[in-house]
């Protein structure tokens, strides 16, 4: 089945979101994924926003349906925010847990591109 001329341009104009949305939920599972656990209270922390920083603790539920269901509500202009507000989360990124001794996000965002690559291509 061929697509109308629209319908082309439209699918076109929409990569640009769907490549950000595929960045966001690529990079976000991974920094879930590499969450030191002792109680799991750190893991079951990550919000994800938009526009502005999630500011309350211990959200429950998924992080993984959560950072799927806000990436997806993500449109131009919008900045996308993925927050730990627990007491310890930045010792955590500075190497205080053995299970992550490199921290989660700042190894993360630096396989940024590798993200981006993917979500491209798909």
């Amino acid at each position: 089945m061929s697509k109308t001329f629209t319908g082309a341009i439209k699918d076109f104009a929409e990569l640009p979101e769907k490549v950000v949305r595929g960045t966001l939920i690529g990079m976000g599972s991974k920094i879930i994924k590499r969450s030191p656990v002792k109680t799991g209270r750190y893991r079951n922390n990550w919000q994800f926003s938009i526009d502005a920083p999630a500011t309350g603790k211990d959200p429950g539920g998924s992080n993984e349906l959560s950072l799927v269901n806000t990436a997806n509500k993500m449109v131009a202009g919008n900045t996308f925010y993925m927050t730990n507000n627990v007491p310890y989360a930045e010792r955590i990124e500075y190497g205080w847990s053995q299970q992550a001794p490199n921290g989660t996000v700042g190894v993360t965002l630096s396989e940024y591109s590798h993200f981006i690559e993917v979500a491209a291509k798909k």
